[in-house]
């Protein structure tokens, strides 16, 4: 029996996944997605972590003699382009939310609040002030590990370790947006996410030292924890938003950190 048809859901979830976190031009290739594939879509998540990387790994290359500034800044933008400013309009939602609700007494009229400002696509002045400070921190850290002679091959890891945040994190926390509504995180169950990560770190672990692992990955479960925390005190659990801002903010951790070792 040929093993293709078997493969076809498989292969239908990563195309959604890249479809989802890019804007690769893929989207032909892909059938109307049903529940089953865009469940099975985030464990293809740090996947497209590692195809990103390749990119910008080859963009950086092709530019690297423009500059170590220059070239960490093009570098940033082609990596906003090609996931579309999806998790940074994560993490601007995040802000925005957070302090239009944080100063509210009454959990649940706190709750309600976030979760609205969430889903208002308008960007107030505290998202605008926490897109520009990572945005530019992201390229001081990019340019910052260029002089310092890191090979421009490092920088494969930082999409795909912090894609790989979402599978814990989800596995932890509760979907806030609506009661009814489960997270995509059981089905077909958390445990394989925890699995499926697990899997994902073993060959990063092997390809680093044992310092180097265990502060990469310690200061992302650090991070992990306390942004699991601190939704759940504010709303409950998580939204796609919060996932987003996850990845914003995991990938300059890393960026700094690599910094800070290399």
């Amino acid at each position: 029996m040929s093993i293709v048809p078997k493969l076809a859901p498989w292969l239908q979830a990563f195309l959604y996944a890249v479809v989802f976190l890019t804007r690769l031009p893929v989207a032909r290739w892909l059938q109307k997605p049903d529940a089953q594939v865009i469940a099975r879509a985030v464990y293809f998540y740090p996947l497209v972590g590692v195809l990103l990387g390749v990119l910008l790994v080859l963009f950086a290359y092709a530019i690297a003699g423009l500059g170590v500034w220059l070239a960490a800044a093009l570098t940033i933008a082609a990596w906003v382009v090609l996931t579309g400013a999806l998790h940074l309009d994560g993490l601007a939602d995040c802000m925005d939310a957070y302090y239009a609700g944080h100063k509210i007494i009454d959990p649940t009229q706190k709750r309600e609040r976030i979760l609205q400002v969430m889903h208002d696509p308008a960007c107030g002045a505290v998202a605008l002030v926490a897109l520009v400070l990572l945005l530019l921190t992201k390229v001081v850290a990019l340019a910052s590990l260029w002089q310092q002679g890191t090979s421009l091959a490092l920088l494969l890891v930082v999409p795909f370790l912090a894609r790989v945040t979402i599978l814990p994190f989800m596995a932890l926390a509760d979907y806030a947006r609506d009661s009814n509504q489960s997270s995509p995180a059981t089905e077909p169950g958390t445990g394989i996410l925890w699995l499926v990560a697990l899997c994902y770190l073993a060959p990063m672990v092997m390809g680093f030292s044992v310092f180097t692992s265990f502060v990469l990955l310690g200061a992302l479960a650090a991070l992990l924890i306390y942004w699991w925390r601190f939704w759940f005190t504010q709303i409950g659990g998580y939204t796609g938003d919060c996932l987003g801002a996850l990845v914003e903010l995991s990938e300059l951790l890393l960026l700094i950190l690599l910094v800070a070792i290399f």
